[in-house]
């Protein structure tokens, strides 16, 4: 399909497909996103803050893209807007919607990152950047079979008032072993619709942490398919909504092979006026003979006017499992919380602070990458 049919798309689909009934909502604001559509491409790229600048970054995707360096048995080539050779760019993901297809049309640089087969690739680390009006980045990322190492996906966007679009396709091959990893900081004016796919073959192995802050509006989604037989997964996630920061984090993960096990925890916060949606759906399919799957998903609301939804979904369609757990919870901050944390010294105002840092630390992501709890929260 040519840009051309993808502008059309662009204008002609909805921002997603809603069941007609009352009880089903968006939880992303689209609006935030159809008014600055129209904005033109970046002529400038925001600047990595000093919170992230201590990473060592092989590739940095911003108004261009810059390969820093390979680590052994690792392929990065730079991929342009009007790339079409293979794999061709949405072929994973598929158009479905209008961001989808106005991504596949307006789309500027990004990467297609090959890991050879049996490669001991150590650490590979992306950094995609924002810019001062539109960004789409671009990332193909192909794991050989039995490669093993860790790769880390850094998301941000700073304090102009911007849209990125950032879209990863992910394969990861027959008996791999991987981390994959997702930082996404997003200031409080940009808006970032975030989407990473990711299949994996016959008895992969796939640990996946994703750590995110909410900007204008975020829509940040992952999606697992375990495609393979014996093929494993587990992800935990930390995402906190600040304050006038909203944020919609997506954790889809879907059975396909027999005995596939899954596994999903999700943290998160919302300060006052702030909005966080933490959604989860674990999806058994029929050939799935076998499969384990479970999702858990807690909330902590900090503030009488912050807004927290903790949305699991389970659907099986194999009539063997051996496992299907779903579970979520949101909760408030109570005063007998408050008078215990004051008991103990704390104020008012240190109290949210401490909760927040823990829950930012679930992931583990905070301590793996020497991030500073309260340097991330000023972002």
């Amino acid at each position: 399909m040519g840009r051309e049919a993808y502008q059309r798309l662009a204008k002609e689909l909805p921002f997603q497909h809603i069941a007609d009934t009352p009880t089903v909502k968006y939880y992303t604001d689209w609006r935030v996103f159809e008014e600055r559509l129209n904005l033109e491409s970046s002529t400038e790229e925001d600047r990595v803050p000093e919170v992230l600048e201590h990473l060592s970054y092989n590739a940095v995707l911003g108004v261009e893209a810059r390969i820093l360096g390979e680590p052994k048995g690792v392929e990065v080539r730079v991929l342009r807007g009007d790339y079409d050779g293979d794999p061709k760019p949405m072929s994973l993901v598929g158009v479905h919607s209008r961001m989808h297809a106005y991504h596949a049309y307006r789309w500027n640089t990004g990467l297609l990152v090959d890991v050879g087969e049996g490669a001991h690739f150590g650490e590979l680390i992306v950094l995609s950047l924002g810019g001062n009006a539109y960004t789409g980045h671009h990332l193909i990322l192909r794991v050989g079979e039995r490669a093993k190492g860790r790769i880390l996906l850094v998301d941000y966007a700073g304090p102009s008032r911007g849209l990125k679009t950032f879209v990863v396709e992910a394969t990861v091959g027959r008996e791999a072993d991987v981390d994959l990893d997702i930082v996404s900081l997003h200031s409080r004016n940009h808006a970032v619709y975030s989407l990473t796919h990711i299949v994996s073959a016959d008895e992969s192995t796939v640990r996946s942490r994703v750590l995110s802050l909410g900007g204008a509006m975020s829509r940040v989604q992952v999606d697992y398919v375990v495609e393979g037989e014996r093929a494993k997964l587990s992800t935990l996630a930390s995402a906190v909504a600040r304050e006038h920061a909203r944020s919609d984090v997506i954790l889809n993960s879907v059975n396909k092979g027999p005995e596939s096990e899954v596994t999903v925890n999700a943290r998160g916060a919302v300060l006052d006026k702030g909005y966080l949606a933490l959604r989860g759906s674990a999806i058994v399919g029929d050939r799935a003979r076998w499969a384990s799957s479970e999702i858990e998903i807690q909330v902590v609301i900090m503030g009488e006017e912050a807004k927290g939804y903790a949305v699991p979904v389970l659907e099986i369609h194999s009539g063997d499992v051996a496992k299907a757990n779903h579970a979520a919870g949101i909760s408030h901050i109570l005063e007998e919380q408050r008078f215990y944390l004051r008991s103990r010294g704390l104020s008012d105002e240190d109290a949210p602070r401490l909760l927040v840092t823990g829950i930012l630390g679930y992931s583990g992501l905070v301590e793996d990458l020497k991030l500073d709890p309260l340097r991330i929260l000023a972002v």
